[in-house]
């Protein structure tokens, strides 16, 4: 990204944290707090989320306040660039990462064991985003197996090392 557009980007991207750092903070406050069970007040399950996402927001209004002050707020928007921005390959790139993200988190987190959600996750964005299809299945056999392998130990490491080492109860059936 050129330096000149980056206050536009800051301005952008501080809306997006501000917003993000106020909903963490919102449902962290939500959270259960065990009041009945006589559970100290500073180790309640939302306390580590809500100093999160409060420093996530201000954060995002320090980078506000700094893209304003920088002309931020003159996006330069029209047709022929708005039409451009959804015609990039990075606007493209990002929107199938929030749909194998959000596939990921809806569709298989909590369904299926989550060892195996993780590695299907690992397998595809991999796939996805380094197999090049145009150049032929047969030539690119080896970044797929690459990618199966990575998925298979990275989604078997993060899981078993979550529910043996760090005893965390993670969503779908244990495989052990």
């Amino acid at each position: 990204m050129e330096e000149r557009n980056m206050p536009r980007a800051d301005l952008i991207t501080s809306i997006g944290l501000i917003a993000f750092g106020i909903i963490v903070l919102v449902l962290s406050i939500q959270m259960p707090r065990f009041e009945e069970q006589g559970v100290n007040r500073f180790s309640v399950p939302g306390i580590v989320p809500g100093f999160l996402g409060a420093i996530v927001a201000f954060l995002g209004i320090v980078l506000f306040i700094r893209s304003i002050i920088r002309k931020g707020y003159n996006l330069g928007l029209d047709g022929a660039a708005v039409g451009k921005f959804f015609k990039a390959e990075i606007t493209k790139r990002f929107a199938v990462t929030i749909l194998v993200s959000v596939a990921y988190g809806w569709g298989l987190i909590g369904r299926i064991n989550y060892e195996v959600a993780t590695a299907i996750y690992i397998f595809a964005f991999i796939v996805i985003f380094d197999v090049k299809w145009r150049q032929g299945i047969k030539t690119q056999w080896k970044k797929i197996l690459v990618a199966f392998i990575i998925a298979l130990l990275v989604g078997g490491i993060v899981g078993t090392t979550f529910r043996r080492l760090f005893l965390v109860n993670l969503p779908g059936p244990d495989l052990f």
